[in-house]
This record gives C-alpha cells, sequence and structure tokens, in this order.
C-alpha cells in the first residue's frame, strides 16, 4: 500500500531540498533514493513522486515484504513555493512466508511432479519474482510435453497476519488444453530450396507431439546449411488435422567463390612473389542441400594444390551423408602426392556426427630428383571421426563450441627400393587428429574466439611426404604458407573480434605453433623442434563484392617490413 499528497501549491518549477525517511530497515536510505530516482536540488512534481513511490513498494515485494507500506507524511514547501521537503515513511512489516500452495486442473503431471520442480515452497519467504519463474518452468514443461496452449494463473492469495508472522495461501490454476501433434510443416520463402529439404533438416515427423525446445532450435538447424540468409523463429497454428508449424526462410547465395592473394616480400637475396587460392563452392546444387567444392592453391614458386569434394546429404531419406574428394599437391621439385578420400558421416543429432573414412594415397617422386628424398609409394588406411558442433554461426560464430577428431591406421607399401637400402618395404601408419573452437560473447558486439588444432603421424620410418605442413593464412599467421613440417604439430589462433555488423568485424591475433621433425640417420638428418608465434590485426567486412578480408601478421622477431600481408575475396552469386 502506498500513499502520497499530491495536491500543491502552483509554482512555475519547485526545486526538491531534501528527502526525510522513517522506519526503513530493510533498505537502507541510499537504496531508497536509488529507487525513487530523486535527488536533492532536481525539479519536484507529484507525478513523478508517485511513480518513485510504487517502483519502491514493488522493490519490497519482490525481497519478500508483501506487507509493505509507504506513505507520505508531508510536503513543506517554502513560502514561495519554489522548494520542497519531503516527510516519508515506510512501514515493511515482516516478510511474507509461504503457507500452502495449491495448484488444479492438472492431468498431464501430477501435483507432486509440478511441486517437486517448484522453488517456491512452503515456510519458505514469498518472492514474486520467484513464483512467476516457478510457473514459467512449467509451463516450458508443458510445452516439452505437447500442451503449447497451457496457461497457469494465479487464482487467489490469501493472507493471515498475526503477532508471530506474516502468511500467505497461494491457489494456482492450470488450464491444460488439448495435446498438439505436429501433423503439417509449411515452408515460405524458398526459391530454391526444395521444402521436403528443410522439413527434413529440422528432424520433425509427422504425428509426434509438439516439442518447444525442439521447435527453438530449427533456426540453427537451417543456417548451419549456409544456404538461407535469414531463418524466422517457426511459428505454430492450428488446423483441423491438429497442429501445425510454419517455417519463413529467406535464401541467401548458395554459391561462393573465394579468392585470396598474399604477398611474400623479398628476403635473403630472394625476390618476394604472390601466393593465391582459389575457391569455388555450391552448397546447394539442385535445391537439395548437395555440395560441391573445387579448391586450388599456389604456396610459393614450385609448390601447388588441387582440391575437389563433393557430399551427397541423406541418403535415402536417412540422416547418412556419403562424400567423396580428390588431392593433389605438387610438392616444389620433390614430389607429387595424390589422395583419394571416401566417408559416409552418420547424423546422430543435429549437433553430433561420426564418420568413418576410407583413404588411399599415392606418393610419385620427381623422376628429375637428385638424391632419395622420397621413395614410391602407396597408403591405404580407414579411421573414425568423431564431431560435435554447438556454434550459433558457422561463417562468424558469437557463441558456442566445435570439437573435432579422427584417428585412421593402415598399411603403407613402398616400390622400387635400391638395394643399398635398409628401409622397409611395408609399414603401419597411424594417425590422429584433434581441432577444438571456443567462441564466446565477453561483451555486446564483442567476441573472444578461441582455438587450438593437432595433428601427429606414427610410423617406423616416416618420410618427407608424410609429414604435416603448416604456416600462413588459415593455420599460423606471420609465416609462409606450409613454411614448418613435422610429424606432430600443434598450433592455436586467439582473435578478440570488434563486430561491425552480422558478418564484419575488426580483430587482434595471436597465434602460437610448435611443431617435432624425427631425424633420418640413414640420410644424416638430425631430429628438430622449435616453438614460434605470430600476431597482427585484421578486418572483415561484408561488402556488395563480397566478404573482404585483410589482415596484417608479424612472426617471431620480424621486423614491420617483414610483415605477411592477406588480401581475401568472398564473393557469393
Amino acid at each position: 500500500m502506498l500513499s502520497v499528497a499530491l495536491s500543491c501549491p502552483v509554482h512555475a518549477q519547485t526545486i526538491l531540498r531534501s528527502i526525510d525517511i522513517a522506519d526503513n530497515d530493510a533498505l537502507t536510505k541510499r537504496e531508497i533514493l536509488n529507487t525513487l530516482e530523486f535527488k536533492p536540488s532536481s525539479v519536484f512534481s507529484p507525478a513523478r513522486l508517485q511513480q518513485g513511490m510504487e517502483r519502491l513498494l514493488a522493490l519490497y515485494h519482490n525481497n519478500g515484504y508483501y506487507f509493505a507500506s509507504v506513505s507520505v507524511d508531508s510536503l513543506v514547501y517554502s513560502s514561495d513555493s519554489s522548494g520542497v521537503d519531503i516527510f516519508m515513511r515506510v512501514k515493511e512489516e515482516s516478510r511474507a512466508l509461504i503457507r500452502s500452495i495449491g495448484i488444479e486442473g492438472n492431468t498431464v503431471f501430477t501435483t507432486e511432479q509440478i511441486f517437486r520442480e517448484f522453488d517456491s515452497r512452503p515456510g519458505a519467504v514469498f518472492l514474486p519474482s520467484r513464483l512467476e519463474r516457478d510457473i514459467d518452468n512449467l509451463l516450458a514443461s508443458y510445452e516439452q510435453s505437447g500442451y503449447p496452449l497451457t496457461k497457469v494463473s494465479i487464482s487467489d492469495i490469501r493472507s493471515r497476519i498475526d503477532s508471530s508472522s506474516s502468511d500467505l495461501e497461494i491457489d494456482l490454476r492450470v488450464e491444460e488444453g488439448e495435446l498438439v501433434r505436429i501433423n503439417e510443416i509449411s515452408v515460405e520463402g524458398n526459391t530454391e530450396t526444395k521444402a521436403d529439404v528443410v522439413v527434413r533438416e529440422t528432424r520433425l515427423r509427422e504425428g509426434e507431439p509438439y516439442n518447444a525446445e525442439k521447435i527453438r532450435t530449427i533456426p540453427r538447424k537451417l543456417n548451419r546449411l549456409n544456404i538461407f540468409s535469414s531463418v524466422n523463429e517457426p511459428e505454430l497454428y492450428m488446423t483441423s488435422r491438429g497442429g501445425g508449424v510454419l517455417i519463413r526462410v529467406e535464401e541467401g547465395p548458395a554459391n561462393a567463390f573465394d579468392g585470396v592473394l598474399g604477398y611474400v616480400p623479398s628476403s635473403g637475396g630472394e625476390t618476394g612473389y604472390f601466393t593465391g587460392v582459389v575457391d569455388v563452392g555450391m552448397r546447394n546444387l539442385f535445391g537439395t542441400a548437395r555440395k560441391l567444392n573445387v579448391r586450388w592453391q599456389r604456396e610459393d614458386r614450385f609448390s601447388q594444390e588441387l582440391f575437389l569434394k563433393y557430399v551427397e546429404p541423406w541418403v535415402l531419406g536417412e540422416p547418412v551423408n556419403l562424400g567423396g574428394s580428390f588431392f593433389q599437391r605438387q610438392q616444389d621439385t620433390t614430389y607429387v602426392r595424390r589422395t583419394i578420400e571416401l566417408r559416409t558421416d552418420l547424423l546422430v543429432t543435429e549437433n553430433l556426427s561420426l564418420g568413418a573414412l576410407y583413404n588411399h594415397e599415392v606418393i610419385v617422386p620427381s623422376s628429375s630428383l637428385v638424391g632419395q628424398a622420397v621413395f614410391n609409394s602407396s597408403t591405404i588406411t580407414t579411421g573414425l571421426e568423431v564431431r560435435y558442433d554447438l556454434r550459433d554461426d558457422i561463417v562468424s560464430p558469437t557463441s558456442g563450441i566445435l570439437y573435432r577428431s579422427d584417428y585412421r591406421i593402415g598399411r603403407k607399401k613402398i616400390f622400387g627400393l635400391p638395394d643399398t637400402t635398409s628401409a622397409k618395404t611395408r609399414l603401419t601408419v597411424q594417425r590422429f587428429g584433434m581441432d577444438v573452437e571456443w567462441y564466446l560473447q565477453t561483451f555486446e558486439r564483442q567476441v573472444l574466439a578461441l582455438a587450438l588444432h593437432g595433428r601427429e603421424i606414427r610410423s617406423d620410418q616416416i618420410e618427407l611426404s608424410d609429414l604435416y605442413r603448416f604456416g600462413g593464412a588459415t593455420t599460423m599467421r606471420g609465416y609462409r604458407e606450409s613454411q614448418f613440417v613435422g610429424s606432430r604439430v600443434v598450433w592455436s589462433n586467439v582473435e578478440y573480434r570488434f563486430s561491425l555488423a552480422r558478418r564484419s568485424y575488426v580483430f587482434g591475433f595471436f597465434d602460437t605453433g610448435y611443431y617435432y621433425r624425427p631425424g633420418d640417420d640413414a640420410k644424416g638428418t638430425a631430429s628438430a623442434q622449435a616453438v614460434k608465434y605470430g600476431y597482427g590485426i585484421g578486418l572483415r567486412v561484408e561488402t556488395a563484392l563480397g566478404n573482404i578480408g585483410v589482415s596484417f601478421a608479424l612472426g617471431e622477431g620480424d621486423s614491420f617490413n617483414q610483415g605477411k600481408i592477406h588480401f581475401g575475396l568472398m564473393n557469393e552469386f
């Protein structure tokens, strides 16, 4: 309860001179004044005072003082009404306790089940915000059980005040409505993508009970296809057959061209040179979410790569993807490496997938090579992969985690060994890989991005062609592309991003890397290992031409004029 005198002498502007508050104990005077939003020397009006007292009374109620009251004893004006002193009184009473909670109308859940999840209990202090939270959680339980039309209301609150306590008896009423089953799924806004592809990715089955939590995850599932520019929150509607879900999408460009140009400045008497990448990706062939990717990369004057990949999603309507890829690398004047890989991925959930891998790799040494750096070989491996993805966006995530790991084992055959060598012709090869990415929104429009990557190969005999290569724009910035090689490599990336738009941001970064390269007694080479780091700044901007990115990076010990500049254009069409 609150009481305030609203009449006052007429004056163009009355200044508040002081506020006196009596009988407050639970709240300090500073807390009360902050809630009233009145300060001495500020302009006074009865309407503002009324609003401030309502806020103060609500604060007392939210802290359990359900029977509190606030009143104004007097308003003392100066002789010319230009100033006023306020004298207020607070009657807090004792905190209200819950004597009992009753509920009626519930049939889906028993009363015991409902109260088991409530924080509001008999004997506890009555906090309106806590009871509201309990009601919201109860509604969420109903929504997840197929009753999205359920209503829960407070039908009555009865009070009992005596000399020793202040108790409340609370009655809740539940109107459950009917069980809603999803008998229809409608898609709007799709022009190229087939509606059944959208429905398939939602993982909704006709006739299943409505589940609010499952419905809320639909935009995230569809956004991961990277073929929609926006996906609205699904809407529930009712038909004569039951419930329906409406999904509105806006298609974005399903094809992408990614071009990257880098320049390595002159060093050690060698002139500078350009590097480059061309990456063409089609993410929605024939409107069916089939994917095709073609990639060409040149790292230096003599080394280049070619990569082709195709993915067939949801084979025979089941959550199983089939894919195949071809990779070829020309390593300067040393060898050519060709790899064919086949894989199948079981989509266990929208976040978790399990993959089975088959890989056939062939190494062809250069015929002009002087001295045998690598041998002609063929390696067949099989393996497993686990992938868990909780990112909110695969292009520019602001929250979530990505985890991926794989294990491969196989046999390597070496051909045409000279009689003078003691190298083995048949070897067991094991490969391990792991990638972890974590994104955290620290403040509004600011994101901390952390990544850790590791690779390792184990075998009795490791050749140059077996080693992992890293360094450059996509691994450890501040160094040339594939500058480091090792049988065991680890690198990390730390970025702090300041968002400019949905997919535009500036960032600073710090990369670290470690490699270990085993020695070879036959060739007279010693083992080597090192830890490196790189750092710099970058910018990625979404424009009419596409997503343009540029970064400037320095490696360990680099001067400013030895920095590496990378420029990229991702143009969607």
